[in-house]
């Protein structure tokens, strides 16, 4: 959908041309109150697309509720091509308990159920988002950070649906988002975004949807904001939403596959890496000592790759993950976004 340069309607919220307007979106209650999410819609002067964020999906995740909350703020309707409509914190009751992964209402992760239904309040909350908001607009990013407990290394992900032209728009917007790496995930695979999720149901849905990662453990670090509000801007910039010119800021990697290494043991976890590392088949990658300090575990990766998501706990059980890593090849040449990587 493109907005030609008229008002902006939606769940009865509505910005005029050049305004934005800003609300609640109902859609249940508790026995205590109402379950809302926050809707800003900012409404260009001139014609352009309509471009969706959302944060907050897991609300624990800060640094791109943060930077949702500063693209909001530094966006100037007149002088906005297009419309944005944005939902800073989609999962407030999960926001207010400071809880991770899953409701605190009904124990579901609201990434796993879109696209939602009349079922539980996250299925409904699912569905309502897609149908109310994100299917209003041509292009989608969901702001995601590693959740309580994860180190994340930063990466933009889409879903290969079939449909080239989508594809191919999608894969521009992760290109543009992301300062390295790439994550193009078909169907059973080892990649994200997954089935279940928002960006997987607004892909199936005819929407050019991307994942957007940076951040984690529940900080909010100036760095990992930075890495969400430049990416958005760079791809507002590509789609001629605002001024000036897109730009990548060097050669990227694709994701090809990743794993996970595991604890045999318990006790407790002495980490040697951190997110970004490279490692090799066969580096120790942790040790694991039990309560009397006698080493039980040396942990070794069985492959090499970069570890893209680190775990943070310190005590650890026999299957617990401990390190995520990406297996990666040069993102191969893209047509659509070549002409903005800058080159040394």
């Amino acid at each position: 959908m493109e907005n030609n340069n008229s008002a902006f309607e939606t769940a009865g919220i509505r910005a005029e041309k050049d305004q934005t307007a800003r609300g609640f979106l109902q859609i249940g209650e508790t026995a205590t109150g109402s379950i809302a999410f926050p809707l800003v819609i900012v409404n260009g002067a001139a014609a352009g697309p309509v471009l969706c964020l959302t944060a907050g999906v897991h609300a624990t995740e800060y640094a791109p509720i943060e930077a949702a909350l500063r693209l909001i703020h530094s966006l100037d309707p007149r002088k906005l091509c297009g419309t944005v409509l944005a939902v800073p914190v989609v999962n407030m009751h999960m926001f207010a308990a400071r809880r991770g992964f899953v409701s605190p209402i009904d124990g579901l992760n609201l990434n796993k159920v879109a696209p939602g239904g009349d079922g539980s309040i996250s299925e409904i909350m699912a569905r309502t988002l897609l149908d109310r908001v994100i299917l209003r607009a041509q292009y989608y990013i969901d702001l995601h950070a590693g959740d309580l407990g994860e180190m994340l290394m930063p990466f933009a992900g889409c879903c290969v649906t079939g449909n080239q032209a989508l594809d191919q728009g999608a894969e521009a917007l992760a290109r543009l988002f992301t300062p390295g790496l790439i994550s193009l995930a078909q169907d059973g695979g080892t990649l994200p975004p997954f089935a279940g999720s928002l960006v997987y149901a607004a892909a199936r849905a005819g929407v050019a949807a991307m994942l957007a990662e940076s951040g984690g453990n529940g900080t909010l670090e100036e760095a990992d904001v930075d890495v969400h509000v430049a990416g958005v801007q760079n791809i507002m910039r590509y789609l001629g939403m605002i001024e000036g010119a897109p730009a990548i800021p060097g050669p990227q990697i694709k994701a090809t596959h990743r794993a996970i290494t595991r604890a045999t043991r318990s006790g407790l976890l002495r980490l040697k890496v951190k997110i970004g590392d490279v490692v090799s088949a066969g580096d120790v990658i942790a040790e694991i000592c039990d309560v009397f300090g006698d080493v039980v575990e040396t942990v070794r990766v069985e492959r090499g790759g970069i570890a893209g998501l680190v775990w943070a706990h310190k005590s650890v059980s026999t299957g617990d993950p401990i390190v995520r890593c990406w297996y990666t090849e040069p993102a191969p040449p893209f047509a659509a976004t070549d002409r903005f990587l800058e080159r040394a």
